[in-house]
């Protein structure tokens, strides 16, 4: 393994840690604000939700993609017929283009809602809608459970 190898490795762990550690702070603020009766508190809960998306695993997520690209390259992998290595394309654009998007958009609408109820001062239909729906904690679960299976594709290398 050469030096570049070896750096991009060190990189692409460090941004795989980055989008967990988003991952994580997105699930865990979530089940906060789901639990909460208090709307202040459920803000709190849904803005800390918010920024864990956009600081931690957006960006965690680009990156793992970018230095991914990067590791397969140096290592000289061909990105079409190299079939473990397109599975984790397909998969990891789905995590980037589909559920990362509608991720955002739901924690995005929760939010407004929290706000609109503070300003009334109880919890609107609208709210209690989203917050029966669970599309947040939805595409956060198919994340995790995609993150394993991209894991494996990366290091077992099966077909």
């Amino acid at each position: 393994m050469s030096t570049s190898e070896e750096i991009l490795r060190g990189l692409h762990f460090l941004s795989l840690f980055l989008m967990t550690a988003g991952l994580g702070s997105v699930m865990v603020a979530l089940w906060r604000g789901w639990r909460e009766d208090d709307i202040e508190r459920q803000l709190v809960a849904f803005e800390d939700a918010s920024t864990g998306h956009k600081a931690l695993l957006m960006p965690g997520t680009i990156a793992v993609g970018a230095t991914g690209i990067f590791l397969a390259a140096d290592a000289g992998f061909n990105f079409i017929t190299t079939g473990w290595l397109l599975a984790l394309e397909v998969l990891y654009l789905l995590v980037l283009f589909v559920c990362l998007p509608v991720l955002g958009h739901a924690l995005n609408r929760i939010e407004i809602e929290t706000l609109k109820s503070r300003k009334h001062g109880q919890r609107s239909e609208e709210l209690q809608g989203l917050i029966d729906d669970n599309v947040p904690i939805v595409m956060c679960l198919v994340i995790l459970a995609l993150l394993p299976i991209m894991v494996a594709l990366a290091e077992f290398k099966p077909f």
